[in-house]
């Protein structure tokens, strides 16, 4: 397999990449295979290995170098790429293809799970926000001052109360995103030390 064959086979290996990582990882390899001397008869997988295997490897480094932004900035944006770009290392891993959808099934399930929940406090928190709202408008149509004050301390802790729900749930949503890639983070660094440690070994 000649350079052309090699890129063009590694392009489409790494498709659903994003693009400006795609175009980097596509400019690095061409530019490396040049400095190789290669010719254009000469076959490029026996140097650098199979295209789909080159691309496990850069799907792996884009992966940490995402992992590794998002730590440093110390924000959740961003973190559906990395999910995204997990995602496809579990398929581009050299694993068997049924492994590979049960541990995306699993992840999608978790992911759709959580997000319920935490969608349905969100919701309930804004309802009773909006029913606070009506309760303290429609307050003034009782019968008696009382009333009035009556309904109108109710409608504001409703709202109290829905709004501490809707903040609670916003925060415990970063809070489970920022562990989720915490937890992949750590997992790509055992990793990578002990891919580390054999290649000393």
């Amino acid at each position: 397999m000649n350079k052309q064959q090699f890129m063009q086979e590694l392009a489409g290996c790494l498709r659903h990449l994003p693009a400006d990582d795609r175009a980097d990882a596509l400019e690095y390899y061409s530019e490396y295979i040049d400095d190789l001397g290669l010719s254009d008869s000469d076959d490029v997988c026996a140097r650098l290995g199979a295209p789909k295997d080159v691309a496990r490897i850069i799907i792996a480094q884009t992966t940490e170098k995402k992992l590794a932004e998002q730590t440093e900035k110390k924000t959740v944006r961003g973190s559906g790429s990395i999910i995204w770009l997990v995602i496809l290392g579990i398929f581009a891993s050299p694993i068997a293809l049924p492994i590979a959808i049960a541990l995306a099934v699993i992840i999608f399930a978790l992911v759709i799970s959580v997000g319920s929940i935490l969608l349905s406090f969100f919701v309930a928190g804004a309802a009773m926000v909006f029913a606070g709202v009506v309760m303290a408008l429609f307050s003034f149509l009782s019968g008696s001052v009382a009333q009035v004050f009556v309904c109108i301390g109710a409608g504001l802790f409703i709202i109290g109360l829905g709004l501490l729900i809707v903040m609670g749930t916003i925060a415990l949503t970063k809070l489970v995103i920022r562990g989720f890639s915490g937890i992949i983070n750590r997992s790509l660094a055992k990793k990578a030390a002990k891919k580390a440690a054999h290649e000393a070994a």
